[in-house]
């Protein structure tokens, strides 16, 4: 049986060299090998194209080109895309499902975990991707807006300006979401937006 090619991208070289030997030690069918490693998003689209591979195995946080764009270069390439992050925030896996991604498996998983979402997504099937609570889900486009500058500690004045709305419309945006988020100053909605994922 043909083995199931995977290209292996993170920029931490202990965590790839760790599991390359595990898949290699998987007894599970048809069997895993790692076609290639990048280290980072750039080395990584090249080796897509180069090396072809079933699954890429992508981290979120790839130095050079980010993980959400790697991975919609490989899914435009045909390969199934799986992302292994320590990222298990909403948000996260929101963007990683918008950018093509067939599975996601949080690092401290156990390797069958990584081992069987590979194969679920080369069979065509969804790959599991983690449950986790929504607290920003609940908030319309123009609040996750008014959040992020908030977070990137804008006056309400400076938010009006650049997003064209009254002061009176921001700082009541400000209310609404400290309602929504269940947090009462800007320091926590700042962490929220943070824990979430909403800033780069």
């Amino acid at each position: 049986m043909r083995a199931i090619r995977c290209l292996l991208a993170d920029d931490h070289r202990i965590l790839r060299e760790g599991v390359r030997l595990l898949l290699a030690r998987d007894r599970g069918s048809p069997p895993l090998e790692i076609a290639g490693e990048a280290e980072n998003g750039r080395e990584a689209v090249e080796l897509l194209c180069r090396l072809r591979p079933d699954v890429a195995v992508l981290d979120l946080a790839l130095p050079g080109l980010g993980g959400l764009e790697v991975c919609r270069e490989a899914r435009s390439g045909g390969a199934r895309v799986v992302i292994l992050t320590m990222h298990v925030s909403a948000e996260h896996v929101r963007r990683a499902r918008e950018a093509g991604a067939d599975g996601y498996v949080v690092k401290g998983s156990g390797v069958s975990d990584l081992a069987a979402a590979v194969r679920r997504v080369v069979a065509g099937q969804s790959g599991p991707f983690p449950e986790v609570d929504d607290p920003i889900g609940a908030l319309t486009a123009r609040e996750r807006e008014v959040l992020v500058e908030v977070a990137q500690g804008r006056s309400n004045r400076e938010i009006a300006g650049r997003l064209g709305i009254s002061i009176h419309t921001v700082n009541t945006h400000r209310i609404h979401l400290m309602e929504k988020l269940g947090v009462h100053d800007a320091i926590a909605l700042a962490r929220l937006a943070i824990s979430a994922g909403l800033l780069s």
